[in-house]
């Protein structure tokens, strides 16, 4: 286990459990014995750059006046050991995302969650992942070690239902793996993932909230650019640091599990109508992660009412006295704006006879859906 920011003075925080595989030794072109029942899963390039860019994230820019960064858990499995020097000058090299040290960090991470019942506990993974047609398992470091390919894997459900028993009312999981559906689990449950903890009492009714926040919806795959952080971490990174955003006491701008939600689904969106950021067990009015320095930005959505207009139309928003013009013909075009009163316009050239109604809003994060009538 590798263990950063750690601070055990009394009273509540964060702890982070961080965890991201890259190099699966026993899967497809992996450097030890491959098992035969890989399921076509081999190595990975985003994942650890993915858990990189959270750990540096939550080093350096988390802030939560109401529970401050108290320890951050990391393990991370790429082909060649990752060293990390932390905001308070503490370097250390990063232990693989194995099945002991998964199990060792979950402990410790439960543990020091468990001190305070106003803690914040959140989980990050990124790596392989599949589903068994109920459930989502995440494959670690050293899955296919077993003849079973699962057996080193983190059963999402169970390890969330363990977590039940702790004492933090204030938990989320943020899983960005694929979870296509395995169809040799389906049909044989008992060589599934566990829970890496103590098992949940399944009767035992979780007094807080604990919500999932998924990359793929369920059946589905999830993206990244090789070489490159993974679709959902970028648009996790944004929402935490700009979108994600409610006021819960009226006077600065805070991070909540619901507008992450909302935030990340409208910087995945890809237009296809299909809905992104699935998310398991959002309820209440929400907990409070992080708090913004200063003001928030808004995702935009700008779409012209007649897509026949779009090609010849030049696009434009103006917000606190500066004019932003759409660089090409995406439609819809997609875009970020400061919050605040903001006018979006449309102009058409000659000898076009079209024009456009203006509107004229009041943008609140994160999300905002503008349609332009043209007449």
């Amino acid at each position: 286990m590798t263990t950063f920011r750690l601070d055990v003075t009394p009273g509540p925080g964060t702890h982070v459990f961080i965890v991201g595989v890259g190099a699966y030794p026993h899967l497809k072109g992996g450097t030890g014995h491959v098992n035969p029942q890989h399921r076509e899963m081999g190595q990975l390039t985003s994942p650890q750059l993915s858990a990189m860019a959270m750990l540096e994230w939550v080093d350096k820019t988390l802030s939560n006046p109401e529970a401050p960064l108290k320890s951050v858990e990391v393990l991370i499995s790429q082909t060649t050991p990752v060293t990390y020097t932390d905001f308070t000058g503490l370097s250390q090299q990063i232990d693989p995302a194995t099945w002991p040290h998964v199990k060792n960090s979950a402990q410790a991470w439960k543990d020091r969650a468990n001190s305070d019942a106003d803690n914040v506990a959140i989980f990050f993974f990124c790596g392989h992942g599949l589903g068994d047609g109920v459930g989502t398992h995440l494959l670690l470091g050293d899955s296919g070690t077993d003849p079973e390919l699962l057996r080193s894997s983190l059963h999402v459900q169970s390890f969330r239902l363990a977590m039940g028993s702790c004492l933090a009312k204030k938990q989320i999981y943020l899983v960005d793996a694929c979870r296509t559906v395995d169809l040799a689990t389906v049909f044989n449950p008992h060589q599934g993932g566990q829970a890496v903890l103590q098992p949940g009492n399944a009767l035992q009714v979780f007094g807080g909230s604990n919500p999932v926040l998924y990359s793929a919806r369920f059946g589905e795959p999830a993206f990244g650019n090789v070489g490159e952080i993974s679709d959902f971490t970028k648009a996790l990174l944004q929402g935490l640091t700009r979108f994600a955003v409610f006021r819960p006491k009226g006077n600065y701008w805070a991070v909540s599990p619901h507008e992450l939600q909302k935030a990340v689904a409208a910087l995945m969106d890809d237009f296809s109508g299909k809905p992104q950021c699935q998310a398991d067990g959002i309820s209440g009015t929400g907990f409070q992660l992080h708090c913004l320095p200063g003001e928030p930005d808004v995702v935009v959505h700008v779409s012209l009412d007649k897509d026949h207009a779009n090609h010849i139309a030049e696009l434009s928003y103006t917000s606190t006295g500066n004019t932003v013009i759409r660089q090409d013909k995406a439609h819809p075009w997609r875009t970020e704006a400061p919050y605040g009163a903001c006018s979006v316009q449309a102009s058409f050239a000659a000898p076009s006879v079209l024009t456009a109604k203006q509107v004229t809003t009041f943008l609140i994060p994160p999300f905002q859906n503008i349609q332009l009538e043209v007449v």
